[in-house]
C-alpha cells in the first residue's frame, strides 16, 4: 500500500477472510480504521478476488510490534 504505510503497520494473521494488521500506534490503528473499507477494496483488487468472493472480508487493527526489514 506504499512505504508509507508499509514503515507503519503491517498484516500479522488471517483467518477466514479477516486480516488483522499490527500499527506502530494508536493513532495509526485509527486512521487505518477509518481507511478500512478502502484499503478491503484494494487489497481484494490487488489479489484478484471476485466481488462476490472477496479475500479480505475484514481488517482489524491494533498496537504491535512493527519489524521492518
Amino acid at each position: 500500500m506504499g512505504p508509507a504505510l508499509s514503515a507503519e503497520a503491517q498484516p500479522i494473521s488471517e483467518r477466514a477472510g479477516v486480516l488483522s494488521v499490527a500499527c506502530s500506534s494508536s493513532v495509526w490503528a485509527q486512521e487505518l480504521e477509518l481507511m478500512g473499507p478502502e484499503l478491503t477494496e484494494r487489497l481484494n483488487a490487488a489479489l484478484g478476488a471476485a466481488d462476490g468472493a472477496p479475500a479480505v472480508r475484514e481488517l482489524r487493527f491494533r498496537v504491535g510490534s512493527v519489524t521492518h526489514s
